[in-house]
């Protein structure tokens, strides 16, 4: 099971999470709140620093999301926005995370603006994110969130064509959102995806489970994953807070080759 991750949130980054990862030979994937952005010390994330170096890990990072859209109508929304997203950029490389995983921000809701116009809102704050990624030689996956498609995602990285953007296949999202087969999400943005974030849910709400606990059909995924090669494989990320859902779901992927 060498290389798969947890997401651990700040309140959760103790002595005993950590110890559980390692014991597990699991890895990191960060993530702080705007809330903990606004109150942790420089000298704490030198601690995870360290940890990081003497464990062995190789960590990604999740950015902060809420409330977040780089793409807003209101341009002090774009700011702020950027500013969070820069904060994740700058401790990822402290980290030695290589991926940063972010939310996009823009709305699917039925009536919404299209995709057109939240790019050209997005484009000047995009263009600076991603090329401040790129002086830190980081990589960012843009997650489907409410995605019933993959349209929008594609016509993003269309408009940034840039070498270190990419994707972050959330399945559980994808379960709650999305109608279409999941070997078309595969098909069309299968050469840039960079993760994958695993969880399960019954359609209703985005519940976090252990992977078998809901009705998602992880047959394609599976299929898709096996069938790269080594230097093409996302990450895997487990995105479960409860330690026993984390095992359960370790022991499922392992009985499935992975």
């Amino acid at each position: 099971m060498t290389g798969l991750h947890v997401n651990i949130a700040y309140p959760r980054m103790t002595a005993e999470g950590f110890a559980f990862l390692a014991q597990q030979d699991l890895h990191p994937e960060f993530y702080f709140c705007g809330d903990s952005i606004d109150t942790i010390e420089r000298d704490v994330i030198e601690g995870f620093k360290k940890l990081v170096e003497t464990k062995n890990f190789r960590s990604t990072l999740h950015a902060p999301f809420y409330d977040l859209n780089i793409g807003s109508r209101d341009r002090s929304i774009r700011i702020a926005s950027l500013e969070r997203l820069f904060w994740a950029l700058e401790t990822a490389a402290i980290l030695g995370s290589k991926i940063v995983v972010v939310h996009p921000g823009y709305s699917v809701a039925p009536g919404d603006t299209d995709i057109d116009s939240w790019l050209k809102r997005a484009e000047l704050f995009l263009n600076k994110l991603i090329e401040h990624a790129a002086s830190l030689k980081i990589k960012i996956a843009f997650e489907n969130i409410y995605d019933n498609k993959p349209d929008y995602l594609c016509k993003l990285l269309q408009n940034t064509d840039a070498s270190n953007t990419g994707i972050c296949f959330d399945v559980g999202h994808y379960n709650i959102f999305s109608q279409i087969p999941m070997n078309e999400w595969f098909a069309r943005l299968g050469s840039r995806i960079y993760e994958c974030h695993l969880h399960d849910n019954d359609k209703s709400t985005d519940q976090h489970k252990a992977m078998g606990d809901g009705n998602i059909d992880y047959r394609p995924l599976i299929e898709w994953y096996n069938s790269l090669p080594a230097e093409q494989k996302p990450v895997l990320t487990l995105e479960q807070p409860d330690k026993n859902h984390i095992l359960k779901s370790i022991n499922l992927l392992r009985s499935w080759g992975i």
